[in-house]
């Protein structure tokens, strides 16, 4: 797929959780022109549980993600099939960190490429409202994201 300038290939949002070895991922939301996805992940044993507060924040338990998510290496897997060889994007560093966090506890590779808006020359003129899910604001990255304007001094 050529790159258009100012265009994302995939957009990836990510909510996540404090674990001992760094930001884990609970909820993702994926998207790609035309088409979009969801994945509650289930908590890996050994990882620290979540205090109400984060659970309240995040806006799922780990209970409810016990009972409803996929193991990690589903949907790691499934993230490797959507996007297929793109360029994602995700909007802060601590999400690109999350997913790279999730991908090697399962012992797994990336097939395609992630990094952060800014990495790209993307942006966020405005936020996307905290309280919608990752698959939402995935679409919106889309919509949303917006290339740096160069000023030039005169």
């Amino acid at each position: 797929m050529k790159q258009i300038p100012g265009m994302l290939e995939g957009a990836m949002a990510v909510r996540f959780y404090q674990s001992v070895q760094g930001p884990f991922p609970i909820e993702i939301g994926a998207a790609v022109p035309g088409s979009s996805m969801s994945a509650i992940i289930k908590p890996a044993a050994g990882l620290t549980a979540l205090d109400s507060r984060c659970e309240e924040d995040l806006g799922l338990s780990l209970l409810e993600a016990e009972a409803t998510g996929l193991a990690a290496e589903k949907v790691c897997d499934q993230l490797n099939a959507f996007y297929a060889d793109r360029r994602v994007n995700c909007s802060c560093a601590a999400e690109v960190e999350a997913v790279l966090h999730l991908f090697q506890s399962c012992g797994m590779e990336l097939e395609f490429s992630l990094s952060t808006l800014d990495a790209v020359a993307l942006y966020l003129p405005a936020a996307p409202a905290l309280d919608q899910y990752p698959e939402s604001i995935a679409r919106d990255l889309f919509v949303l994201a917006k290339p740096f304007e160069v000023q030039r001094l005169r």
